[in-house]
């Protein structure tokens, strides 16, 4: 009797000492509430039992042993307490059971299918779980932006492969994420766009201005000519930041040896790690000069992104590490691609739809905590930020270390 007296005491969370783990006393009670459910649940639908079957399931306060009733006809799974499936699993799952109806090949269904876990997905479960995610992604979609002022806005695209009328084409999909005066990222649009048109970037932006979006001072993207000249005429007033991690790709492409586009990215890099703008805009007009010696066409490029390059330093000194880059945008999108590199294909341009807005939405509730992105104060309307101490011979030391970089990393390569 002492024996089960103590097992009992231990499963409510009772020690032998006489202290209490809560972790254990509720973990019990959570156990039982699920069970008790269940039971009750079960018992609803008037069909014989047939005993139960055991499932374990992490909870927050650690693992819970279900006991799930067996019925001698039909079946009962709770599908509402146990949901093993986040937006984005779902979403694939979705995915796959569409690629079956589409008749690719069984094989592959089944090999992507088993790498998820979905085999034992049912489609109407599917259908269910799906009916819900669509309407999570449209209302993330369609929210309403008016709510206040938002200063940043990132924009990107990646490209998927995804079938339309029985061909597999690269489906081109925009993300837009904006901060906020709180000093929070969100997702606040997503969109399929022609990377090439003025006027696909411009009905997506004015898409984005109809749901409320203002405030916007600064645009951060690629150098995509549509969306260029779409930001300048939707959002007014905004200056446009060209992606400094695009630009020094591109600038190395673009010379001829491998040894002067290394060079001419370190001078670059130089230039632009000053806080100074007028120091900054000095340092990068050095580099074109450099590099124009050795690769006509390299410094072509350079001088045409003189006006959008070094546009960041105008702005918070504290912000520059988000803003002068599309790497929030970029991050997502390696999750998008970690994501859909599992289908491949997509069977329908709705499933793919589903699956990149699964992950905006996961994306946007993480965000929602976090606490490391701009400090909110530095994003009022009156900050000012501290002016820079006045430094004697600043351009001639940018202009020596922009000179140094160059030919440091010529040497090297």
């Amino acid at each position: 009797m002492d024996t089960v007296h103590e097992e009992a005491l231990a499963s409510a969370g009772a020690r032998a000492d006489g202290r209490i783990d809560i972790n254990a006393a509720l973990r019990s009670t959570l156990e039982g509430l699920l069970n008790a459910v269940m039971d009750e649940r079960a018992s609803e639908l008037g069909v014989a039992r047939n005993g139960y079957r055991e499932r374990r399931l992490d909870a927050c306060v650690g693992t819970v042993t279900l006991r799930v009733p067996k019925l001698r006809e039909g079946s009962y799974f709770p599908d509402d307490i146990v949901e093993r499936w986040s937006r984005t699993d779902t979403a694939l799952a979705s995915a796959i059971c569409d690629m079956w109806v589409s008749g690719v090949s069984t094989r592959k269904v089944e090999r992507v299918a088993a790498e998820m876990g979905v085999e034992r997905m049912s489609r109407s479960r599917v259908s269910r779980l799906c009916a819900s995610l669509d309407e999570e992604v449209s209302e993330m979609r369609s929210a309403d932006l008016s709510s206040g002022p938002w200063p940043y806005l990132w924009l990107d695209a990646t490209y998927v492969p995804c079938r339309e009328a029985g061909a597999a084409r690269s489906a081109a999909l925009v993300t837009a994420v904006a901060c906020s005066l709180s000093g929070r990222r969100r997702v606040v649009g997503l969109g399929r766009v022609d990377a090439e048109s003025y006027l696909s970037w411009r009905d997506f932006l004015l898409g984005l201005r109809r749901r409320g979006l203002s405030g916007v001072r600064l645009v951060t993207s690629d150098a995509h000519e549509g969306l260029v000249r779409a930001v300048r005429e939707v959002l007014t007033g905004a200056s446009w930041q060209r992606c400094v991690a695009h630009l020094e790709r591109n600038v190395r492409d673009r010379c001829r040896r491998r040894s002067v586009g290394d060079a001419a990215v370190g001078a670059l890099k130089a230039a632009l790690a000053e806080r100074d703008p007028a120091l900054a805009r000095a340092g990068y007009r050095r580099a074109c000069e450099l590099l124009a010696a050795r690769d006509p066409a390299g410094a072509r490029l350079l001088e045409d992104a003189e006006p959008s390059a070094p546009a960041y330093p105008d702005f918070p000194r504290e912000h520059a590490v988000w803003v002068r880059t599309n790497n929030v945008c970029e991050r997502m999108n390696c999750e998008i691609k970690r994501r859909t590199r599992v289908v491949q294909v997509f069977p329908s341009f709705e499933s793919l739809l589903r699956l990149v807005g699964a992950v905006c939405c996961d994306q946007n509730d993480a965000w929602l905590s976090a606490t490391n992105f701009i400090d909110p104060r530095t994003l009022a309307e009156g900050y000012v930020r501290d002016p820079l101490p006045a430094e004697p011979g600043g351009e001639e030391r940018v202009l020596r270390l922009v000179r140094e970089a160059f030919d440091r990393k010529a040497r090297a390569a």
